[in-house]
């Protein structure tokens, strides 16, 4: 028998370990309209955009996963009266697992995404934790900037918005999520 490490790892998600993964398929489907799998629609970015994804495993074990990529590839985002979202932006689309967990995902998605040149990330956020949604307040107490509200489905969402304007900021920004 092999020792669990108790070292978390922080990963990119592969099309084929999705299944593996506890709440990625139905965040996915929720996304992306039940218009395809999370292989699927991990395969066509991880192929033709980059990693959309990270999940933090202990040992074996998935504690959490970070989803994001371009907003045409998440087209529910369309249906939350909060926009218009940024032509340039990456849409953060859901987190998930504690808090110390969702703090290390933003943290190597904002580092990934700003070696790839990413200026802007926004996230419709749910003002009441609705599955498959970032917190508002997580963000927020994250440094994000709230930009505009609307009410979807009888609930409160937030569009929020953080700038990688150059390494310095998103190195601050890092350390200010890792310090919390």
């Amino acid at each position: 028998m092999k020792p669990t490490s108790f070292v978390p790892t922080v990963g990119g998600i592969s099309p084929g370990e999705v299944g593996e993964i506890p709440g990625l398929e139905a965040a996915i489907s929720h996304w992306t309209e039940e218009s395809r799998s999370a292989e699927e629609w991990f395969r066509e970015l991880n192929a033709g955009w980059g990693t959309a994804g990270f999940v933090v495993r202990r040992g074996d074990e998935p504690q959490g996963f970070v989803v994001y990529g371009p907003r045409e590839y998440l087209p529910h985002a369309g249906a939350y009266p909060v926009g218009p979202l940024a032509e340039d932006a990456v849409l953060l689309a859901c987190v998930a697992g504690d808090a110390r967990t969702r703090r290390r995902l933003l943290v190597r998605m904002l580092r990934d995404l700003r070696h790839r040149g990413v200026g802007r990330v926004e996230a419709i956020a749910s003002d009441r934790g609705a599955r498959h949604h970032v917190p508002t307040p997580f963000l927020l107490e994250s440094g994000w900037k709230p930009v505009r509200r609307g009410w979807y489905g009888g609930s409160p969402y937030t569009l929020v918005r953080t700038d990688l304007g150059n390494a310095v900021e998103v190195g601050e920004l890092a350390r200010g999520l890792v310090g919390r």
